[in-house]
């Protein structure tokens, strides 16, 4: 039994999980800042969701109230791992795929994760008594529940990657573009925190269930910050952007003017460069290319990169992408006639022949197989 200092800062490092953990459910719950009143449920669609994950904590009540026992270790430790990875997976496909909506039916595999641990929980708290050898039992039956679950998280992180660079090459979004750039830095949290709970689960020791808690109650505290941050100022088109979008064409060269960080003498050197790395090294047909890894090539920050490539007469980094691998993939379907478009598109940069047949129509052009007629 663990007794003295070791007991007190289990103990208040549990208690502190479950705590900021019941806060982050009453404000992921009922926490709505005005400017986002609105478009609150658009913005943040797995809200709700979260605050679930949160309020189940309270489940860490009865390892709290026994600090040490290996019961109630075991059963935490359990709950943990098969109902986050259930919880996770369905957060994150509300919050990146909304337009997806899972029937009642998806909800069942909650069903025999119930089941399993109804039993554990019975045992920790000492209402039943499991037969002997039980333990082993249970982690085998966690590790095959966890198994569907894991590959699953697995699976929608790949999804999510995919759907990235579909966006990237499809829509052409900027790279500050606020919920591509949150996805592609977020969608191998999960499947990290999985991976951290099963070394929980699997060594199944106090010390650990202690790092694990102050590990959570950090992650959880900035994840509340990060996503629901109310001192958060609310976006407003800046100056710059009410000139560009002015219809006067002596407003736009004004705002141009103003919006020039680079010398004239600065630019063309930088243009020539540009082009020189476009037309001869054809930095183009490097698949899922973005602004940061140009960046380095030319010496300078993104900003004034952004600058060179709108003064240059594309409308943004994705644009100036996709009219090069379009006037390429011409050339190549001129000169190759009976080469397969899939090949064409791989040469190109694209990541399929449907996002290159997408390009061309972005860009005005008939489809790829009309250009080969």
């Amino acid at each position: 039994m663990i007794t003295g200092t070791t007991h007190s800062l289990f103990y208040a490092a549990n208690l502190a999980f479950i705590v900021t953990h019941l806060y982050g459910w009453l404000l992921k719950w009922y926490y709505r800042p005005k400017a986002y009143l609105e478009h609150f449920h658009e913005l943040f669609p797995a809200q709700r969701s979260v605050g679930v994950i949160y309020l189940l904590q309270l489940f860490e009540i009865p390892y709290l109230l026994q600090i040490g026992d290996p019961d109630a270790l075991l059963f935490v430790n359990a709950f943990a791992l098969l109902f986050f990875s259930i919880q996770m997976l369905v957060m994150c496909e509300l919050y990146f795929f909304p337009e997806h909506r899972h029937p009642a039916k998806d909800y069942w595999v909650f069903f025999p994760v119930v089941i399993l641990l109804a039993p554990l929980f019975l045992q920790a708290v000492d209402i039943i008594t499991l037969p002997a050898g039980w333990q082993l039992w249970a982690f085998i039956i966690v590790t095959a529940v966890f198994t569907v679950f894991f590959w699953r998280n697995i699976v929608m992180a790949l999804r999510l990657g995919q759907t990235i660079r579909q966006v990237n090459e499809s829509t052409y979004a900027d790279s500050e573009d606020f919920p591509v750039r949150f996805a592609y830095y977020i969608r191998w949290v999960p499947t990290l925190v999985l991976v951290l709970l099963a070394i929980n689960f699997y060594a199944n020791d106090p010390w650990v269930k202690f790092v694990r808690d102050l590990i959570f109650i950090g992650a959880n505290v900035t994840f509340c910050i990060y996503t629901l941050n109310p001192w958060r100022k609310v976006f407003t088109p800046s100056e710059e952007n009410v000139m560009e979008s002015d219809s006067s064409s002596d407003t736009n060269e004004s705002a141009n003017a103003a919006t020039h960080f680079l010398e004239d003498e600065r630019f063309a050197e930088l243009s020539r460069q540009l082009q020189e790395l476009l037309e001869q090294e054809k930095i183009f047909t490097e698949s899922h290319i973005t602004i940061d890894t140009l960046v380095p090539r030319l010496g300078i920050n993104s900003k004034y990169l952004t600058e060179v490539i709108r003064r240059s007469g594309y409308s943004s980094f994705y644009d100036m992408i996709c009219q090069h691998r379009v006037r390429h993939a011409i050339s190549l379907i001129s000169h190759h006639p009976n080469q397969r478009l899939s090949d064409i598109a791989e040469q190109c940069g694209f990541s399929s022949s449907s996002s290159m047949t997408k390009a061309f129509q972005s860009q005005g052009k008939p489809s790829p197989s009309t250009f080969r007629k």
